[in-house]
């Protein structure tokens, strides 16, 4: 109906957003920046940011744009299990032979990890998404498993995404000998109103729009209401959209804005 209505190519805010046509502000940038590094030194990596700030999103333009012939990267979404499940998922997804024991999987890890980079000559980038739900003994094995030849080099990168609170949990001194090992942190902040107006616009004219939709006061409504979290701008201009397409309007008020942000 939305795509029908406003003449759209195709829907805004795709959810599989191809990585050349992701908004790019500073903060994503300074990310950009940040993450290009790693993959230089290598070793353990925090991103940070609230739920919806598009961390994911940016994790896997990351991804879609290394070198195949030279990174391998392998992606953990479940955070919440115990200690024997953490080894054996991260084994799995390494590609490792399956074991019971701890000390086996533990094995079977470092010697994948070893393989990639001496033999297939390929740089492991293992990227644990919400990461907040790791429990504590989690971290302390998972500093265990990135200690290779006594400490001495960091042969594979690993990054924890999660929500803001794992920057401060990591800080207690139960988790102090882990939180020195990260080599770099980075929190991603929300828009500013600026960037949203920017954001919404960008991707309205890639779904095909030759002509403002939205108007300055719902433009800043938008901003209002989401706080600059672009999972919640996406949701609340598709829910304005589709008011002013079953109104057929034109042109989009604060009024719309504030009517989409009591169904969502």
């Amino acid at each position: 109906m939305i795509e029908a209505y406003y003449n759209f190519k195709k829907s805004p805010f795709p959810k599989d957003i191809a990585p050349s046509d992701i908004f790019v502000c500073p903060a994503i940038k300074e990310l950009q920046h940040r993450l290009h590094y790693i993959t230089e030194k290598r070793g353990i990596m925090l991103l940070t940011g609230a739920p919806g700030s598009g961390k994911t999103v940016q994790l896997r333009a990351f991804v879609a744009k290394l070198n195949e012939n030279l990174y391998k990267s392998f992606y953990l979404p479940l955070s919440t299990v115990n200690i024997l499940d953490f080894y054996r998922q991260l084994c799995s997804k390494l590609g490792g032979p399956s074991f019971y024991r701890k000390t086996q999987l533990f094995s079977s890890i470092q010697h994948t990890i070893r393989d990639y980079v001496e033999n297939a000559k390929k740089i492991p980038i293992i990227i644990f998404d919400e990461a907040h739900f790791l429990i504590n003994e989690n971290f302390f094995e998972l500093q265990i498993i990135t200690n290779f030849h006594m400490d001495s080099v960091d042969p594979a990168i690993f990054i924890l995404s999660g929500q803001p609170h794992l920057s401060e949990r990591l800080l207690r001194p139960i988790h102090q000998s882990f939180n020195q090992r990260i080599h770099l942190k980075f929190h991603l902040t929300p828009l500013t109103q600026e960037e949203s107006q920017a954001y919404i616009e960008h991707h309205l004219t890639l779904a095909g729009a030759h002509e403002s939709i939205f108007n300055h006061n719902a433009l800043s409504a938008l901003f209002q209401v989401s706080a600059g979290i672009p999972r919640i701008i996406n949701a609340l201009t598709k829910k304005t959209l589709e008011i002013g397409a079953r109104e057929k309007k034109n042109t989009l008020s604060e009024e719309e804005v504030y009517r989409a942000s009591k169904e969502l």
